[in-house]
């Protein structure tokens, strides 16, 4: 597979196609099944004629490193494995260490001998899963004491663990040429940090609305979650900007070892809803540029809960012009590395054509959340099919899939050959100008039974658009 090189806040190829990734996460948070899904084969070939082309691909801590010190290859070979399974459907990998609510003892993520909750209260039956983050003070002590790089049982401290854990990843992992970066930690979670912004929050609002109450948020108003969210936001983006900073650069250290690909990096975990992230660049003058990927996420409130009538395409909307606003302030390229959890519903279809348009407006990459056994037949699922320029000649400058017309319209600074993603027979290409419309040659791929891959070679090197139609 081509290399991919990171310019400016592009992606692109070692000979200059601009890039763009449409994804989907494949994370599999079973221990039983050893972190790992079966017959991802037939998957990966959907994914291929679904116009799939990057998988953000789940690893977890517990699997690499069950006892300290002690790594296990078996996983990891198995983890290689499937890497290299999906490069055969062309499919690059951003390799994420994935974890919710800190560790398996509690969800997923690290293993019981690193999560050191010092034998604290962990509730049951949160009303929601994420509450727990909150709720559970296990929880934040174990955080507490991971990002304070206390000393495990063999006397090494946590931070120190997970570097060298790092380490050993991309030391084994590093010759797939599929992978595209390597994602540190998913939603890092500040502990106590966070519970005491959340509270002072809190009580700062209740002298002047005594009924609120975060654990109902149908009943909050806007004005009240505005509110609220400013009272925390300088807190949490301190820590991105302080301990979750000096994190990535103490990973990008131990990557940096073995590999020259990017580090994927996020805000925390509250900014993937309505907290702008903190993060900055890394700056590493001995690698140059190009080894910092920004991948924030980014849900609406109602996710995982069963208030998807309430669900607003305005905070959407908000949410990822605040994301925008941090990609140009980092200048860094985007992989949404996480949008959607929506249930199989008939409402579905048209919340994923939204942010089809949102990914547009921005010429964003990004990864779906997520990969289930059987979605690839629902229905309520097939608008994450959609056409897109996966590489385009020169530079894009916009485009436009219309799903109803099957129609794709794309303007561009034309430098050669372009590849574009297309769920349909394509009937005829043609270019635009002030005079009409003028045919231009093509070929096609197959990708199935209806999914193409549409080609075109245009030498002139000024403005163009084209218009593709099925």
């Amino acid at each position: 597979m081509e290399q991919i090189l990171i310019k400016g806040m592009k992606f692109q190829t070692f000979d200059g196609k601009q890039v763009l990734f449409n994804g989907i996460n494949v994370v599999c948070k079973d221990k039983k099944s050893g972190y790992l899904f079966t017959n991802l084969a037939k998957s990966f070939q959907s994914f291929h004629e679904m116009g799939f082309n990057l998988i953000r691909f789940g690893i977890f801590w517990d699997g690499v490193e069950p006892q300290p010190g002690v790594y296990d290859m078996e996983y990891l070979k198995k983890v290689k494995d499937t890497i290299q399974l999906a490069q055969k459907y062309g499919l690059y990998v951003m390799v994420d260490m994935h974890q919710d609510l800190f560790g398996q003892k509690f969800a997923d993520g690290a293993p019981d001998w690193a999560t050191l909750d010092e034998g604290a209260n962990h509730p049951e039956g949160c009303t929601m899963w994420y509450d727990a983050y909150l709720q559970s003070e296990a929880i934040i002590r174990a955080a507490d004491n991971f990002w304070a790089d206390k000393e495990a049982a063999d006397g090494i401290g946590l931070l120190e663990h997970y570097a060298k854990m790092w380490e050993q990843i991309v030391q084994y992992l590093d010759d797939c040429e599929n992978i595209i970066g390597w994602e540190p930690m998913n939603e890092p979670f500040m502990g106590s940090l966070a519970r005491n912004a959340f509270g002072a929050a809190t009580m700062k609002i209740k002298e002047q609305a005594p009924q609120f109450d975060l654990s109902r948020p149908a009943e909050i108003t806007p004005e009240q979650q505005a509110l609220f969210m400013g009272c925390v936001t300088e807190q949490l983006q301190e820590f991105d900007r302080t301990t979750l900073m000096d994190f990535y650069r103490r990973m990008w250290e131990a990557v940096s070892r073995y590999s020259r690909k990017p580090l994927v990096t996020g805000g925390n975990i509250y900014s993937s809803s309505t907290v702008r992230t903190g993060i900055g660049r890394l700056e590493n003058p001995a690698a140059g540029e190009g080894i910092q990927i920004y991948a924030p996420h980014g849900y609406d409130s109602v996710v995982d809960s069963d208030r998807y009538e309430n669900f607003s395409k305005e905070n959407v909307e908000q949410l990822f012009a605040d994301k925008r606003s941090s990609q140009e302030e980092l200048e860094l390229p985007v992989v949404v590395g996480e949008w959607g959890a929506f249930p199989s519903k008939d409402f579905t279809n048209d919340l994923i054509r939204h942010m089809n348009g949102i990914l547009e407006r921005y010429l964003w990459s990004s990864a779906y959340w997520e990969y289930h056994p059987g979605m690839e037949d629902d229905e309520n699922y097939s608008s994450l099919c959609r056409a897109y320029p996966a590489e385009t000649a020169g530079e894009l400058c916009s485009y436009h899939y219309d799903e109803d017309k099957k129609s794709l319209e794309m303007t561009f600074k034309a430098a050669g050959r372009s590849r574009v993603y297309c769920p349909f027979d394509p009937v005829c290409v043609t270019g635009l100008d002030g005079e009409g419309e003028y045919p231009i040659d093509y070929s096609v791929e197959k990708a199935g039974k209806t999914a193409n891959y549409v080609s075109f070679n245009l030498e002139q090197t000024g403005v163009t658009t084209i218009k593709i139609n099925g």
